[in-house]
C-alpha cells in the first residue's frame, strides 16, 4: 500500500470514527423525530391519569379491572435508510479547505451513523458514470461500522462522469419497504430528475443533500480565469472576474440553477437540504433534522 493510499485510508477511518461519536452524542435524538419509525405497536396498558388521551383508552382492560386503562405504545423502527452518494469528478472542485466530495463523505457518515444509533437498517450507494460501491441495508453496530468507513471513504478520489439514474435504480432495488433515501450530490446530472424521482418519492421518503461550493454561488475579483468542466475533456472557458457585470450575470445564473433544482426537486416530492463546502455538515443536518422533526409533531 503507497503512502498516498494509506493516509487516504487513515484520514477515512478517523473520519468514520468522529462522525460515529458526533451522532450519537448531538443529532441521533433529532434523526429519529425527524424520521418516525414505519409504526407503532402495542406495549402495556397501564392506569389513567388525569391528562392522558381518552382515544387511547383500553376499554378491554377497563372493563377487566373496572378501572380505566390506557394503552401504551411504542415506536416500530423497521425502518431501512440508503444513502445515495455522488463521487464523480465535479465533486472534487474545491476553492476552500474542503472539497465537496469530502462534504459529502462527512455528511453521509454522519447520516449512516445517525440511522445506525437509532436503530434502523442502513445501506449506501457511490456512484459516479456507473454504480461502484454498494453497502445492502441492515442492522446492527458490526454492520453499521462497516458501512460508515465505506461512507467516510467515498470523498477520497472523485472521478467520471455523474450518472445519478442507475444509482436511484439501485437504491430503489435496495430498499424494498418504504424506507429513507438521501441524495447526496451536486445534481450536475439532471436526467433522473423527472420519472425516476418522482417514482422513488411515491414509495420512499426522499431527502435531497445537494451539496455547493461557495465559487459557484459567486465569483471573487480575481482577475482573467480559464474554468474547465471535469466532465468533459477539452471543455473550457474564460471568465473575466475583474468585471462587476461578470460576476453579477455568474451570480444571477447560479441563483437561477438553484431556483429550478429546488423546484424540480420538490415537485418530484423529495424535501431539500443545500449544504455549502465550507460549512461543517453536523451543523447543517442538526438544523435540518430539528426543523424536520417540528414540522411532523405540528402535523400529527
Amino acid at each position: 500500500m503507497s503512502r498516498e493510499i494509506a493516509e487516504l485510508a487513515r484520514e477515512a477511518r478517523l473520519l468514520a470514527i468522529r462522525s460515529r461519536r458526533q451522532a450519537g452524542e448531538l443529532f441521533a435524538g433529532a434523526y429519529a423525530s425527524a424520521f418516525r419509525g414505519g409504526g407503532m405497536e402495542f406495549e402495556e396498558s397501564r392506569p389513567y391519569v388525569p391528562g392522558d388521551d381518552v382515544r387511547s383508552l383500553d376499554w378491554n382492560a377497563t372493563a377487566r379491572t373496572g378501572e380505566p386503562h390506557v394503552k401504551r405504545f411504542r415506536e416500530e423502527r423497521d425502518r431501512s435508510v440508503v444513502v445515495v452518494v455522488d463521487t464523480s469528478a465535479s465533486m472534487a472542485f474545491a476553492s476552500g479547505v474542503r472539497s465537496k466530495a469530502e462534504t459529502a463523505a462527512r455528511a453521509a457518515a454522519l447520516l449512516v451513523a445517525a440511522a445506525g444509533h437509532a436503530g434502523d437498517k442502513v445501506g449506501l450507494v457511490a456512484f459516479d458514470d456507473t454504480v461502484h460501491t454498494e453497502v445492502r441495508p441492515r442492522r446492527g453496530p458490526a454492520h453499521t461500522w462497516a458501512a460508515l468507513r465505506t461512507a467516510a471513504a467515498t470523498g477520497q478520489s472523485p472521478r467520471g462522469a455523474t450518472h445519478a439514474g442507475p444509482a436511484l435504480e439501485r437504491a430503489l432495488h435496495l430498499a424494498s419497504r418504504r424506507a429513507v433515501l438521501f441524495l447526496v450530490s451536486d445534481f450536475r446530472d439532471a436526467s433522473f430528475l423527472g420519472g425516476p424521482l418522482a417514482a422513488a418519492c411515491d414509495r420512499h421518503d426522499v431527502v435531497a443533500v445537494a451539496i455547493e461550493d461557495p465559487r459557484e454561488r459567486s465569483l471573487p475579483a480575481a482577475g482573467t480565469l480559464r474554468v474547465r468542466d471535469p466532465e468533459q475533456p477539452g471543455s473550457s472557458f474564460v471568465l473575466a472576474t475583474g468585471s462587476a457585470r461578470v460576476r453579477a450575470l455568474y451570480a444571477a445564473a447560479a441563483a437561477v440553477r438553484r431556483r429550478a433544482l429546488a423546484r424540480r426537486l420538490r415537485a418530484a416530492g423529495a424535501d431539500l437540504l443545500h449544504l455549502s463546502s465550507d460549512e461543517d455538515p453536523l451543523r447543517a443536518l442538526s438544523r435540518f433534522f430539528r426543523a424536520r422533526a417540528a414540522h411532523t409533531r405540528r402535523a400529527a
